[in-house]
């Protein structure tokens, strides 16, 4: 486990996403940012006859939202100074929800965020000096890092490309499938046809939530470009012109690929993460885009298949950028609100998140049940699972690719998520498409 810990802390350095809490006329907040104890300490609370009500918004991700309440419901029956209550999401994206709290007055105390963060930064609780992140591996905060507070508690290490079934594609290719035999365009293809030519089996799903395409399917093209921060700079400049950047155009070619055999090729827009879930696991399919979180439920579905993960190339030279790499990094952060919380739901949530990584209950939690690969020092538990097996494979052997769409504006995903569905959908082109981030990125 050192060594693990070791190769996760040294490549993430390198290669960096049921109530509400009542409005606070006079939030006691004035001593908690600079000089507040917040470090997990809640002897103050020893005393008090009631606990203190400390609001969580979502239960992090949707896959693992039955373990996490169960999480929560350990936690509270464990001690008596705190309980913790989950707001539900209500169907509407972070950034959209956690705007809408906060001007309503209702801000929840702890909530995760990813390019989101920046937003809000000066509505969170600097949490330098808690437990877990002086846990947490070198290079795991630098996206958490603003003006020189550290903002946010790195939740895992996630990974995402194409998500394949193991028996479907020991199948397809009559033997043991090799990832690392993928490293072109055509190479794909032809792992394409192969799965094609089994009987009721179509090759690939291809989930068409603007989250999955424009913040994972966009991360390729940004994440694979010679020089990642002047690309992002010069369409908000508007000096890249897309239509030049033979990125922009392998990328696409890979996507209209996987289009081609996509399973709802005919309706394109009438998929979804369920259905990619259900497919994959049931082996109607052989390979999904997708990310580890979705681990769990295919685990669920089908205990007894194994699923990998691969990456999604962008030429047809195995020497490029990419064509053998996934993307690898810290996807969200649990943050603690400071303008609307008092020091104890403040004191509260640190000592909730604290518990969740540095308890063995917490731990057991969060590696056996929401099959997250941690990101601090001193867990006795890590991952089993083929899938996640491979991620840190990636990792050891230096082929990750950075989460660019984490520096994304926080209407990022969205904007060129709602673009790339209508590629996808065949309203418009390349041109058009290009036509469209441009225009996006030019208004940052």
């Amino acid at each position: 486990m050192k060594k693990l810990s070791v190769v996760l802390a040294v490549v993430l350095v390198l290669s960096l996403f049921t109530g509400c809490q009542e409005n606070k006329d006079t939030p006691d907040k004035g001593n908690v940012t600079n000089g507040g104890d917040v470090s997990g300490d809640t002897s103050n609370n020893e005393n008090s006859k009631e606990a203190v009500e400390v609001t969580i918004l979502g239960t992090i991700k949707s896959e693992i939202g039955e373990a996490f309440e169960e999480a929560v419901a350990t936690y509270n029956q464990s001690q008596k100074q705190f309980k913790i209550t989950i707001i539900p999401m209500d169907g509407q994206n972070p950034f959209e929800k956690m705007t809408a709290l906060y001007a309503s007055g209702h801000a929840p105390t702890i909530m995760v965020m990813g390019q989101e963060m920046a937003e809000f930064k000066d509505r969170l609780l600097d949490l330098s000096e808690t437990e877990f992140t002086k846990l947490a591996f070198p290079g795991t905060q630098a996206n958490a890092t603003m003006d020189g507070k550290i903002l946010g508690m790195p939740f895992t290490v996630e990974g995402f490309g194409l998500l394949y079934n193991k028996k479907v594609l020991n199948e397809a290719v009559g033997g043991t499938f090799d990832p690392a035999e993928i490293q072109t365009r055509t190479d794909l293809k032809e792992l394409l046809d192969q799965i094609e030519a089994l009987d009721g089996t179509k090759a690939v799903h291809l989930s068409p939530m603007d989250w999955s395409l424009g913040a994972h399917v966009t991360n390729i093209l940004f994440s694979t470009q010679a020089k990642k921060a002047d690309f992002m700079n010069g369409l908000k400049a508007g000096s890249i012109n897309l239509m030049d950047n033979e990125i922009y155009h392998g990328w696409l070619d890979t996507f209209d690929l996987l289009m081609e055999y996509n399973i709802h090729e005919a309706s394109p827009l009438s998929g979804d993460y369920d259905g990619g879930t259900i497919d994959l696991a049931n082996g109607k399919v052989g390979l999904w885009f997708m990310g580890n979180w979705a681990y769990a439920p295919l685990h669920e579905l089908n205990p007894e298949s194994e699923f990998g993960i691969m990456p999604y190339p962008i030429s047809d030279n195995p020497e490029d950028y990419g064509n053998t790499h996934i993307s690898v990094g810290v996807p969200m952060y649990m943050v603690v609100d400071k303008e609307r919380s008092s020091q104890q739901e403040q004191e509260g949530a640190v000592d909730f998140l604290t518990w969740l990584v540095t308890s063995s209950e917490g731990q057991d939690y969060f590696v056996n049940q929401m099959n997250f690969i941690p990101t601090f020092n001193g867990f006795e538990t890590m991952p089993k699972d083929y899938m996640s097996k491979e991620i840190l494979r990636y990792t050891e052997e230096g082929r990750t690719l950075e989460w660019m769409n984490m520096k994304y504006p926080a209407d990022g995903w969205p904007a060129m998520g709602a673009s790339m569905q209508k590629y996808l959908n065949g309203v418009i082109d390349q041109e058009a498409l290009a036509e469209e981030f441009e225009a996006y990125w030019e208004k940052q």
